[in-house]
């Protein structure tokens, strides 16, 4: 089961996608705190594609 952590960046990210807002306080309070493997592949997951959307919106 994923952590509460996981489940707040993701629904920040889904926010994000659908209003055109950055919440960057969500990512950083969870940066560096998934202790299971399974929750740090999906946080790196989740950020990559907020990363991968941030950086295509500045080209």
């Amino acid at each position: 089961m994923p952590s509460m952590q996981v489940e707040m960046i993701l629904q920040a990210l889904e926010y994000e996608i659908e209003h055109g807002k950055v919440l960057d306080e969500f990512f950083l309070s969870t940066a560096g705190k998934f202790q299971t493997e399974i929750g740090k592949k999906w946080a790196a997951e989740i950020n990559h594609r907020r990363n991968s959307r941030l950086a295509n919106k500045l080209e």
